[in-house]
């Protein structure tokens, strides 16, 4: 197997994080494939990432294109979908307009569940991304609010600034590193022992 990385990186606003939270989790918790309150509810979520479907589609496109996208487990897709890309009844066939922001997820995605199929494995995408899309929703309900543009640019910046750090520090030679790493401790400590002093 050949997997070629050429370095793709997609960078999304924290309100279409959270959106694509919300099918995952959505997806993660339905009792089943064809369940109603289910297909509404990840519908509802899955209108959210900006697709928009033909005017003529049945009731459940969205959800049925949030389990296409996320979830090759599906055995039977609503409203007589079809996994298949070249079926006239696949979920593609419903769209009208997809968002930029989604495009290379897709293909991530894509790219995943086929490998799985190639495989004859059955795999769900939002099973495996479920911790992460709750810890997502988790973060942007935090104290600092990820919607804002200073908020954003400061977690950015220490999550930048704490692995560039860690780089730097396993390439430092034995002494140096142990030294850096104690000052390190030092700071953390003395952060840790105001932070305790703020809140008593």
């Amino acid at each position: 197997i050949g997997l070629i990385d050429f370095g793709q990186v997609k960078q999304v606003n924290s309100d279409f994080r959270e959106a694509v939270a919300k099918v995952i989790i959505a997806l993660d918790e339905r009792k089943s494939d064809d369940n109603p309150d289910d297909l509404v509810r990840i519908g509802t979520y899955a209108a959210g990432l900006g697709i928009e479907l033909k005017d003529d589609v049945p009731a459940h496109g969205h959800a049925a294109m949030a389990m296409w996208l996320f979830d090759g487990s599906v055995e039977t897709y609503p409203d007589g979908y079809d996994e298949s890309e070249m079926s006239p009844n696949s979920p593609l066939k419903a769209m009208k307009d997809f968002p930029k922001d989604i495009v290379l997820l897709a293909r991530s995605t894509v790219l995943v569940k086929g490998m799985a199929k190639r495989f004859g494995i059955r795999w769900s995408l939002s099973q495996e991304w479920a911790p992460i899309a709750r810890r997502v929703l988790k973060s942007n309900s935090g104290h600092i609010v990820e919607g804002s543009s200073q908020g954003t640019k400061l977690l950015r910046l220490k999550s930048w600034g704490k692995q560039k750090a860690t780089k730097i520090v396993n390439y430092l030679p034995g002494p140096i590193k142990k030294r850096v790493l104690s000052a390190v401790l030092r700071h953390q400590e003395s952060s840790d022992a105001k932070l305790r002093t703020m809140r008593a």
